[in-house]
């Protein structure tokens, strides 16, 4: 399954972090792709390892990188569907693409162009799910909640009532199971889904529902109406074209490898250019804590840094942050993340 195809995170995070180091190298899993992009244009960057245990993640990222390499920005965006075009366009570009994709890459679009057709980065489980639901929502909270986009979400206008009655549906595990969405990082008992309810709430509140690209997402699909300042990275044209730039010139060397990040560590111990980046993503959706801890122990060796993400699953109370990994230097950026949805942590190793 291809969970994400879209932004489901705010990459600025990991881009801050990775900016702040002199990494030559980054480790990153894959995701959606877009994590990856937004740390693509950091010039100390020179080997990237894109690792994921889902093929299909590597593809469309695999993708998204050929697409960018062969088309201008302009019609990279369109092609993934983040901008508006035919969906004969679409097929005509990939045209274009399919010659410098892995063999394995080209026949899995080719097998399918339907997604190609419509935009690659609404073909994900949770695109999907959102497509779904979109329409009811929205005719729930009326046109004055669409009107909030331009204006204060906390005006006297902002439909309320109908806000926290949709807020309070959508804090039940099953109502995500209804709508046809089996994620385990949403539907697993351990999830906690009240932490999205209370997200966009906060969202609301700070009246940053207008910059904020999740709820574009969620309640539009897109982020065409964003101010170029509010996007994220990866959908920049400037960070687009450097990365560009970069894969041009060959100043940028990236692999893709279809493992664990724990088996990767494995079997690249003492080949990886050190200082080393990771940036894990939402790695607690999938695994436990003392699968994170294997991680840390594996790379104590090295000069590096280590970021990760929980999400619904996994989520570290204050309390118990400072004994998560056994160190004392984890920094919680979770302030820093403008969705209010993930827990964002970084580590430290200096050897």
């Amino acid at each position: 399954m291809l969970y994400y195809s879209h932004v489901n995170e705010d990459s600025r995070v990991e881009r801050n972090l990775l900016q702040a180091t002199n990494s030559r190298t980054v480790v990153v899993v894959a995701g959606s792709g877009e994590r990856v992009l937004a740390l693509l244009d950091n010039e100390s960057v020179k080997d990237v390892h894109i690792v994921d245990v889902n093929e299909e993640a590597l593809f469309l990222l695999q993708l998204k990188l050929g697409a960018l390499k062969m088309l201008s920005a302009e019609n990279y965006l369109r092609f993934c569907g983040h901008d508006e075009a035919k969906a004969d366009e679409r097929k005509k570009w990939f045209k274009n693409v399919e010659n410098v994709l892995s063999p394995a890459c080209r026949k899995y679009w080719q097998d399918n162009l339907l997604s190609i057709e419509k935009g690659i980065v609404n073909t994900g489980h949770f695109e999907k799910f959102l497509h779904r639901v979109r329409p009811s929502i929205n005719l729930m909270l009326g046109k004055s909640f669409q009107r909030s986009f331009t204006g204060n979400s906390t005006s006297a206008t902002f439909p309320r009532k109908r806000w926290h009655i949709l807020l309070r549906i959508f804090s039940f595990r099953f109502i995500y199971r209804l709508w046809g969405n089996k994620d385990i990082a949403f539907v697993s008992p351990d999830a906690v889904v009240k932490q999205i309810p209370s997200a966009l709430n906060e969202v609301v509140e700070e009246g940053a529902l207008h910059s904020c690209f999740m709820t574009h997402l969620i309640f539009k699909g897109h982020m065409r109406e964003m101010l170029l300042t509010d996007l994220p990275p990866s959908l920049q044209k400037a960070v687009l074209e450097k990365i560009k730039s970069r894969m041009a010139s060959s100043s940028l060397s990236i692999h893709y490898h279809h493992a664990d990040v724990s088996g990767f560590i494995h079997s690249h111990k003492g080949t990886l250019e050190e200082p080393v980046f990771y940036s894990l993503s939402d790695i607690l959706s999938f695994e436990n804590s003392d699968y994170l801890k294997q991680v840390s122990e594996q790379v104590k060796v090295q000069e590096h840094t280590l970021t990760w993400r929980t999400f619904l699953r996994n989520r570290i109370d204050k309390e118990g942050l400072s004994s998560f990994l056994d160190r004392n230097n984890i920094e919680n950026h979770s302030m820093e993340e403008s969705t209010k949805m993930y827990q964002v942590f970084s580590s430290r190793n200096k050897v």
